[in-house]
């Protein structure tokens, strides 16, 4: 008998052109060998960040909510729905990828330092959570975004960071990836956190550097700046499948 693909329903928006969302997850995860069944909490022409869309959204009778709550300070859904996210949809959460406006959010609290960091990743295992992974914060330095991830599996428990290097422009559609990324190599690694999370970087890394290198060339056909940022996934489906891993997370004790 053949061995059956993992499955994931992956509940986001979606766009008819560009990458965010479920158009950001899919193609990665069916590349590392999931099967996918998406549902579009919307569907617009383009994502909102060309300042003009049309398209639909799913009400309350059709969807609970978005799992993606927002990011750069500004919420994505309605406000009233904070206080579910945080007493419903955390604690019943195996993994959470949340980034630090998110961590703020859930835990009422501010992100000024490692230790506020760690305090909240304490706070979200004790709500249930296995692994914590934050994202993206701004504990890094000039040249660098930080990651963090804490698990908690059995007796077993490990702390990381790992430095994310800052790029020039702005990208959307990455945290969509990150997430999408993360899930597929803690499933091929077996719950490794550290290569996971080195492989997820690695693969954002390559993208973003691609995407910057492509943004001249696209210069010739695409009207906007932001159309020209939209990120390559099609054509770093190599590096999908076997990121070069350059910066190695640091061990935490």
């Amino acid at each position: 008998m053949a061995e059956k693909s993992p499955r994931v329903l992956s509940i986001q928006s979606h766009v008819v052109s560009g990458y965010v969302g479920n158009k950001s997850a899919t193609f990665p995860l069916q590349v590392l060998g999931f099967e996918v069944d998406p549902i579009n909490s919307v569907q617009f022409c383009n994502h909102t960040g060309y300042g003009y869309w049309k398209g639909q959204v799913l009400d309350e009778n059709e969807l609970v909510c978005d799992p993606v709550m927002g990011d750069n300070g500004k919420m994505y859904v309605p406000e009233e729905l904070l206080e579910i996210y945080r007493d419903t949809i955390i604690p019943l959460a195996n993994i959470i990828t949340p980034n630090q406006f998110e961590v703020e959010l859930l835990t009422g609290k501010p992100i000024q330092s490692l230790s506020d960091a760690w305090n909240a990743t304490e706070y979200f295992h004790k709500q249930g959570c296995h692994t914590v992974v934050v994202s993206s914060s701004e504990l890094g330095d000039e040249q660098n975004l930080l990651s963090l991830a804490s698990s908690r599996l059995g007796k077993k428990k490990t702390k990381l960071t790992l430095n994310i290097p800052k790029l020039p422009g702005t990208f959307t559609g990455t945290g969509d990836l990150f997430t999408a990324l993360l899930l597929a190599w803690m499933w091929r690694t077996d719950n490794i956190l550290k290569t996971s999370l080195e492989n997820t970087i690695a693969t954002i890394q390559a993208i973003l550097r691609r995407n910057l290198n492509m943004s001249e060339e696209r210069s010739k056909t695409c009207a906007t700046t932001i159309a020209r940022v939209e990120l390559p996934l099609v054509q770093s489906k190599a590096d999908i499948e076997n990121p070069k891993v350059i910066i190695e997370a640091k061990v935490v004790a």
